[in-house]
């Protein structure tokens, strides 16, 4: 019986190939919109949470430490939020190997029921209610600016693969040991495309650095003045809705402070 020549099967399989090399040249070539609109749903919810661990070191004593917190964030869209999206957190829970258990109930009540705004242009992150209150406040660092760097912030124009951009901002600060300006840069990169048609995701990846800058040369004077992290999210591209997020913060020691507080933050969207 005559054989069927090999080359057929080795042409097909190079036309399949060839297909794929032209799909992902194209895929690579085209300039994609990153934005957030929850429009499509009047409401939405996510997991938020976070989990703290660090030291802290005197010249006669240490201790470690670590706390974790707990909380749904619903979207409650509006038509006069204009740019911007709004979340409610919901019901809180929150664990501390250094709190006592008034204080860890008392932290869980504060942070329930608050509505934030995030501008995803922008990068801001705004309370509805100025008095928001700082939690598991630990070297001046608290979680609602944890909730601020698990938030990608999003290209003005459309991008392609391998495309970056950046962003740089200072806000005021308030601490229980004087008050500040917190500076903020993030450097982003659009990785990857997943998936076809309408269900499309982008992977887009940042990293960051953070300082505080004391208003006066004795304020924070034993606190760590700097901190850097990463992040990544994945976002559905025709639905305009952020699939999930994730940020990794590490705050080193302070050179020659006499207490020295070293941490490390991990944040889940």
């Amino acid at each position: 019986m005559e054989k069927k020549p090999a080359p057929i099967k080795w042409r097909v399989a190079t036309i399949g190939f060839g297909c794929c090399l032209v799909f992902f040249s194209c895929n690579r070539s085209e300039r994609v919109a990153l934005a957030l609109d929850f429009s499509q749903a009047h409401t939405w919810r996510y997991m938020f949470g976070v989990d703290i661990t660090g030291s802290v070191a005197s010249p006669d004593s240490s201790r470690n430490f670590s706390s974790s917190l707990r909380t749904y964030l619903t979207g409650e869209w509006s038509p006069h939020d204009v740019g911007a999206i709004r979340f409610r957190t919901g019901q809180t829970m929150i664990s501390s190997n250094f709190l006592s258990e008034q204080e860890r109930i008392h932290l869980e009540r504060q942070f329930e029921n608050q509505v934030i705004f995030l501008s995803p242009k922008e990068g801001s992150v705004s309370a509805v209610d100025t008095a928001l209150p700082v939690l598991l406040n630990i070297g001046g660092w608290d979680l609602f600016r944890s909730f601020s760097r698990v938030l990608p912030v999003l290209p003005e124009a459309p991008q392609r693969i391998g495309g970056s951009w950046d962003r740089e901002r200072t806000f005021p600060l308030e601490t229980s040991k004087g008050n500040a300006t917190g500076w903020l840069y993030q450097s982003f990169t659009f990785d990857s495309i997943t998936g076809a048609n309408s269900s499309r995701h982008a992977s887009i990846s940042w990293r960051f650095s953070y300082r505080i800058q004391p208003d006066s040369a004795s304020v924070l004077d034993s606190l760590s003045l700097r901190g850097a992290g990463s992040g990544n999210t994945v976002i559905d591209i025709d639905k305009k809705r952020m699939v999930k997020a994730h940020a990794f913060f590490e705050v080193p020691p302070k050179n020659g402070a006499r207490v020295k507080t070293a941490w490390q933050e991990s944040v889940h969207l």
